[in-house]
């Protein structure tokens, strides 16, 4: 039985979505989702208001002892990446897609 549908202009072998949830939240989550039959599976959301938070902990942690001695900014947290949540998300995108 064909069950292919159309969805957003998207072709779905079949009209199950699986809803975002922790299965969703890695490849080997959504590979699984995959296997089991879902045609399209949901991401969740990646809020701009998390992007922000986590700049201005950023920032915060890389000012945090800029007036001390060289020797002890070996105490301090190494940079981080400004972008690590979109990254990390967009990393998650790319993989999926790769593997469905």
């Amino acid at each position: 039985m064909d069950l292919t549908t159309r969805y957003l202009g998207l072709t779905l072998r079949n009209p199950l979505l699986a809803a975002a949830s922790p299965l969703s939240r890695n490849v080997d989550g959504i590979r699984r989702l995959a296997d089991a039959g879902v045609g399209a599976v949901v991401l969740h959301s990646l809020f701009e208001e998390q992007l922000r938070r986590e700049a201005e902990h950023n920032v915060r942690m890389a000012a945090q002892g800029s007036e001390s001695y060289p020797e002890s900014l070996t105490y301090f947290p190494s940079a981080v990446d400004p972008g690590y949540r979109a990254n990390r998300y967009l990393r998650l995108l790319e993989s999926a897609a790769r593997h469905g």
